[in-house]
């Protein structure tokens, strides 16, 4: 349910603020990008000077969507943030989330932030946090506040929120997917919401690389002694010999990690830019996210994720020993 109060300082905030900062997280997925670019227009038309920032680069698929071209690709970490009155976070749990490098315990600037998210493992780190553990996706939250402040919900809106649900539900598969979900999807595609673009936007607009980089995970892929999980490393060399770049490396894990039979749960670790990334997505039932927090990182129930800065074999060895006390 939302937060009616908070949602009210958020406002508050916003019509005081004439300079603000969106920052994508690191690997921007389909609830952020939808989030960001949802805030962003609304943002726009009351007038607000905007700039949007993402550590990584764009994916391909989500590159013509409105406003994605002017996204600067900048590590948060160097941004003068004094020259913003007001920094919003949408579907960013942690400070990890937005930057590699290390930021002050305190955020200096605590005072003038706002978080909009839906993780249970957000660490309210801003001034002001809305958190709604039980709503599906940042997006979802986003058309709550959005009602809650009798913003007029257009077409471009509609299909740019329609986007963050479809994707952060796993196209409505996901627990966190209710009767309330599938109501506000359905108002967001009478608003205009194109579900047939949506679906060639996640699902059918795949680079070749991409699909090389999966047939190096399945080729990987290891079911372990337990039988309980699924696991698949991709080295840096094995994808510098396939010239696989970082914004190749997409969907592996939900495709792959949960769809074995009689496991719980399945990990996929890549090798990238000097850190370890690993992807978490799980069966009914089995909670990834306390794997993914042991790790330093964090997410949902069925899908989570970490980072790690270490040797590649040491990443592996660690993020093992920490499944499979998991499964015990």
């Amino acid at each position: 349910m939302l937060d009616k109060k908070t949602a009210e300082k958020i406002l508050v905030e916003i019509k005081k603020a004439n300079r603000i900062l969106l920052p994508l997280h690191i690997s921007p997925d389909g609830d952020c990008v939808g989030s960001v670019l949802a805030m962003d227009l609304f943002l726009r038309s009351l007038g607000k000077k905007t700039k949007i920032i993402s550590y990584s680069k764009i994916p391909k698929n989500y590159l013509f969507l409105p406003g994605m071209a002017e996204v600067e690709i900048v590590d948060f970490a160097k941004i003068n943030l004094s020259d913003f009155d007001l920094l919003v976070f949408l579907d960013i749990a942690q400070e990890t989330m937005i930057t590699k490098k290390q930021l002050p315990r305190k955020f200096p600037w605590s005072s003038k932030s706002i978080i909009i998210d839906h993780h249970f493992t957000n660490t309210k780190f801003a001034g002001i946090n809305l958190i709604d553990k039980k709503t599906s996706s940042c997006a979802e939250l986003l058309y709550d506040l959005f009602k809650f402040w009798k913003i007029e919900i257009d077409k471009q809106t509609a299909n740019l929120l329609f986007l963050g649900i479809f994707s952060d539900t796993g196209c409505f598969q996901y627990p966190l997917t209710s009767a309330k979900t599938f109501k506000i999807a359905s108002v967001l595609m009478e608003k205009g919401a194109d579900l047939n673009q949506i679906v060639l936007l996640l699902f059918r607009s795949y680079g070749i690389k991409t699909l090389k980089y999966w047939s190096k995970v399945l080729e990987n892929m290891r079911i372990d002694e337990s039988g309980k999980f699924v696991w698949s490393k991709v080295s840096q060399e094995e994808l510098k010999r396939l010239d696989i770049q970082p914004e190749d490396i997409e969907g592996a894990a939900s495709l792959f990690c949960p769809v074995i039979k009689g496991t719980e749960f399945g990990i996929i670790l890549d090798e990238c830019g000097g850190f370890i990334k690993g992807s978490l997505r799980s069966r009914q039932g089995f909670d990834v996210a306390q794997i993914a927090g042991k790790l330093g990182g964090g997410g949902h129930n069925q899908a989570a994720g970490f980072t790690l800065k270490m040797p590649f074999g040491e990443a592996e060895e660690k993020v093992l020993k920490v499944a499979r006390k998991a499964i015990k």
